[in-house]
């Protein structure tokens, strides 16, 4: 009885050492939205990528319509290659939150026509081209904005789940990218009232509101692979 009492205690302190380790070990790094890869896209008849859009608090991405009622679709990228794993070690992700902060809303985008939200989608453009429009998402990862109207607010998303997902399945990647649009964004036709309805974000190319810029908040940490698993 004894031995097995003192085999149970040395295992919870094992397991409570490893955990503090763990913790001891995790890491953060804030990312910024990679000014050369990010923009809108305006589902025009020939698809147009914009890198911002410049507007009365800086330059920003937008979400929402034109003034010909075409559907505008923001797209912001995070590299994160600078903390990529070494050698017999591998990069777990324990948190990756995402904050972007309104710049503007114009006209009435939520409730001009029915209620609409913008979505967060994950997704992997590579390199951002205006055929990325229609590009097929890896997943949604929510709503990350249900109203406006309030600049400078944050948008906070936890999108931890489904980095991890794309991390699974896409071990060498280094880049998280995000498209965010209204659901839903068809173009529109006639006198909508949902013509140059738009809720934009603070572009990561922001050169004065740099506080305001999207950001990528991950926390992780490095797994030392076992000799095992080195040698598959």
């Amino acid at each position: 009885m004894k031995s097995i009492l003192a085999l149970g205690l040395f295992l919870l302190i094992i397991g409570s050492n490893y955990a503090a380790d763990i913790k001891d070990r995790i890491l953060t790094k804030t990312f910024v939205s990679d000014a050369d890869n990010e923009g809108y896209i305006v589902n025009s008849n020939q698809k147009t990528l914009f890198p911002y859009y410049t507007g009365g608090q800086g330059k920003e991405i937008t979400i929402g319509w034109n003034e010909q009622g075409f559907a505008m679709r923001g797209f912001i990228s995070f590299n994160f290659s600078g903390i990529s794993a070494k050698a017999g070690e591998t990069l777990v992700i324990d948190k990756a939150l995402l904050r972007v902060f309104e710049a503007n809303t114009n006209m009435h985008p939520f409730n001009g026509d029915g209620q609409r939200s913008v979505q967060c989608y994950l997704v992997d453009y590579e390199d951002l081209d205006p055929g990325d429009f229609d590009l097929q998402p890896i997943d949604n990862c929510g709503t990350i904005a249900i109203t406006g109207y309030s600049v400078l607010t944050e948008h906070p998303l936890v999108v931890t789940q489904k980095v991890n997902a794309l991390f699974k399945a896409k071990p060498a990647t280094t880049k998280f990218q995000f498209r965010l649009q209204f659901t839903s964004d068809d173009n529109l036709s006639g006198g909508s009232q949902l013509k140059q309805s738009m809720w934009n974000i603070f572009a990561g190319s922001e050169d004065h509101k740099t506080d305001y810029r999207p950001f990528l908040v991950l926390k992780y940490h490095y797994h030392k692979n076992s000799i095992s698993s080195r040698a598959k």
